[in-house]
């Protein structure tokens, strides 16, 4: 009487699981692109207040950074983004060189924008921890936009009942290592919902097997904007010793949390003088 039940079960089971796969890899990575679009839309010339803990395992030093963040997409550009990370604050104590550098971004002529974003980026990393790293949190997301797509492999893994219902893990490996900043080819990971295309969680490795670095973010709607955000980013790695091996005992680990997402907005006033109406 046993073995009905337990082969409608085993029927049911094998249909959940052709029911998952139902969706097909270019039909999910072109809900992602559309979806892409959008959030590169909304979440352009928004400033996010983000801080950021840095810490070694077992290490000595901590510290705790706050920054602005910024994401522009510049004119003539549109299938380009650009993060920007502006430190405001080390342990508490204002950054008395930090004079305005994202206005600057907006009321002054740039001739050269990858120039100012390195400029901005290097300014900031000198405020952090010896041995330290800052790590772009959208990293991930941009390589899943539609223009970036074609240079990687994308394999579609199982779904992820932990961040939703219908999110799906896809593994992407660059075919062809196309960013000079990127000593190796990229090896990723995304958690996407099917329905949407909605990026719910990335994660990049970073380093030789076994994996010694791993940065993972997660995002969410950001009620006040009605946008998606970054929400947190965890980042970590082991350290290097100089003799090339490595020392296990120690581990750098960041954690950036971000909040206060508000519109960037510039606003100009000009006083024009009426000249006095002859009699």
């Amino acid at each position: 009487m046993k073995q009905p039940v337990v082969c409608v079960l085993a029927f049911l089971l094998a249909s959940a699981q052709a029911g998952a796969q139902s969706l097909s890899r270019d039909e999910l990575l072109r809900r992602t692109a559309d979806y892409l679009v959008q959030f590169v839309d909304g979440l352009t010339n928004v400033v996010a207040e983000e801080e950021y803990q840095q810490s070694f395992q077992t290490g000595p030093g901590r510290r705790r950074l706050k920054s602005d963040f910024l994401l522009v997409k510049y004119p003539g550009m549109d299938n380009e983004f650009m993060a920007f990370r502006d430190v405001i604050e080390v342990n508490g104590k204002l950054v008395t060189d930090q004079q305005d550098r994202l206005l600057k971004l907006f009321i002054e002529p740039y001739k050269n924008p990858v120039a100012r974003a390195s400029e901005i980026a290097n300014a900031g990393g000198r405020h952090s921890l010896d041995r330290g790293r800052l790590v772009n949190p959208l990293f991930v997301i941009a390589q899943l936009q539609r223009h970036y797509q074609p240079r990687f492999r994308f394999t579609l893994q199982g779904l992820a009942a932990a961040l939703g219902p219908e999110v799906r893990e896809v593994e992407l490996i660059e075919m062809v290592n196309s960013v000079a900043s990127q000593p190796r080819p990229i090896r990723a990971r995304a958690w996407i919902e099917e329905t949407t295309g909605r990026v719910v969680k990335t994660e990049l490795r970073d380093g030789p097997a076994p994996t010694t670095a791993l940065t993972a973010t997660t995002f969410g709607l950001d009620p006040a904007l009605g946008i998606n955000v970054p929400l947190e980013m965890r980042d970590s790695y082991v350290i290097r010793a100089m003799n090339g091996g490595f020392d296990a005992s120690d581990e750098f680990i960041g954690v950036a949390k971000y909040s206060r997402f508000r519109r960037f907005q510039v606003h100009a006033e000009e006083k024009i003088e009426t000249p006095p109406i002859p009699r």
